[in-house]
């Protein structure tokens, strides 16, 4: 059988607008970031879910890279302790979102000034991606 884990709802609260998902990290105060691809499959484990079956299903609709990007990227949300083993699975009522018609690797961003960001600017102080990153001196 396989192991199902679930998102450390207690540690990382998040929210997923407009195809971002944020999550705090209540121990550190560090602000995460999944954009992208990596949010659909963030909506694939907020009620549960197992690794293995998931990068498959990932590998069957877009390659195996995909499938080990995937688990990848997974292994890196369980190492970060935001994904942890459930005694049981559980799922939720709300659909994941559904898959995006071309696969890009999932990223896990980590913002760690935490004051820098709330202080900044988010109209002019950006750089050509938008908020929350940045711009460089030279962007300025």
């Amino acid at each position: 059988m396989q192991e199902c884990l679930v998102v450390n709802s207690s540690r990382f609260p998040h929210e997923t607008i407009e195809n971002e998902t944020i999550l705090f990290d209540a121990e550190t105060g560090h602000i995460l970031l999944l954009a992208g691809f990596a949010s659909v499959v963030w909506s694939h484990l907020v009620g549960g879910a197992q690794l293995e079956e998931l990068c498959e299903t990932v590998a069957s609709r877009f390659g195996s890279d995909a499938g080990a990007a995937t688990r990848t990227f997974l292994n890196d949300l369980r190492t970060a302790e935001i994904l942890v083993p459930a005694n049981e699975e559980r799922r939720t009522d709300a659909p994941p979102s559904p898959w995006p018609s071309q696969f890009t690797p999932p990223l896990l961003e980590r913002y760690d000034d935490i004051a820098k960001i709330i202080a900044m600017d988010p109209i002019h102080e950006v750089d050509a991606t938008g908020w929350p990153r940045p711009a460089s001196d030279s962007e300025a």
